[in-house]
């Protein structure tokens, strides 16, 4: 079963308990492990105290707790990327740097 948070927030940056974290623009690609179409296109992300936040237009919102790396979900940071993947659920590819070049 797939959880999937939903979160009303203003894409401005977000006061926190040490200071600010910006909520920043990105490219994110979204892969289900069932026959689904892969979705991509621009994201926005914050990240605090090892907790991530992403949003994927107004259609999904996801949150990856620290607490919780390793056992509801994997996080493999790369050169230009963060991975998360939920087994038997979904792979979220983040590229901070927005869309990659193909060649």
């Amino acid at each position: 079963m797939m959880t999937v948070t939903i979160a009303a927030i203003s894409m401005d940056t977000v006061t926190t308990k040490m200071g600010r974290t910006e909520i920043v623009t990105a490219y994110c690609t979204l892969t289900w492990n069932e026959q689904r179409k892969k979705e991509e296109g621009e994201c926005h992300f914050r990240q605090a105290f090892g907790n991530v936040q992403i949003w994927m237009g107004q259609r999904w919102a996801f949150d990856f707790p620290s607490r919780e790396q390793g056992k509801s979900y994997q996080r493999s940071n790369e050169k230009n990327r963060i991975i998360f993947t939920r087994e038997g659920e979904y792979k979220l590819t983040m590229y901070q740097d927005g869309k990659p070049m193909t060649n």
